[in-house]
């Protein structure tokens, strides 16, 4: 029997800080350009910076629009712009799993889990010819635990191995087979012991 697929999407108030962010590197660099009499490096170094957070706005909006379903088949990020840049990948196509902690803090604490999922270029994933590629998620997503689980149990079960470090992020999350915990055992990072879902 197949379960009822589960669909994940970033809450707009888990994006509100990259919003401000992308605000403030557009705008600011802009009243500047617009406002003062800058050398000409300055100029266009300010608008590199426009184009920069222009972008991280737009890559914002987008993860805003996003879905993520997860089912028995396997994973599939559905874009805003219907279909255009969907991404999907199949269990048995899973080629890749990296789980990593990231922190702006010397200390490494107050961080982010970071999911990276890769498929083959072009995948036979039954949702359509658009399959593989890659998937990124990271734990400001709801339930990004239980996606966690499920594609590390999926990864698992086709025999994909897990890197060390994936598996001492496993850990800290309380996941993992007996073997990746021994691996995780080895000393690691100060990033690896400072997340807490």
């Amino acid at each position: 029997m197949m379960s009822v697929p589960e669909k994940y999407r970033y809450p707009q108030k888990a994006l509100v800080a990259d919003y401000l962010r992308a605000s403030i590197g557009v705008f600011l660099p802009v009243a500047l350009m617009l406002f003062t009499d800058l050398l000409p490096l300055v100029f266009y170094i300010m608008a590199a910076l426009v184009v920069l957070f222009g972008f991280y706005g737009l890559r914002t909006i987008w993860r805003q629009g996003t879905v993520l379903v997860v089912d028995d088949d396997g994973v599939r990020q559905e874009g805003p712009l219907g279909g255009l840049l969907d991404r999907r990948i199949g269990w048995s196509e899973m080629c890749d799993f990296r789980l990593r902690y990231y922190s702006t803090r010397r200390d490494g604490s107050d961080g982010w889990m970071n999911l990276v999922l890769r498929g083959p270029k072009r995948s036979p994933y039954r949702f359509g010819a658009a399959g593989g590629g890659r998937i990124r998620l990271d734990s400001n997503l709801p339930g990004f635990d239980d996606v966690v689980a499920r594609t590390h149990a999926a990864a698992v079960t086709h025999g994909l191995e897990i890197d060390r470090t994936s598996a001492t992020n496993l850990a800290s999350l309380g996941f993992g087979t007996d073997e990746e915990r021994a691996a995780a055992a080895v000393p690691s990072t100060p990033l690896d012991t400072h997340y807490r879902p």
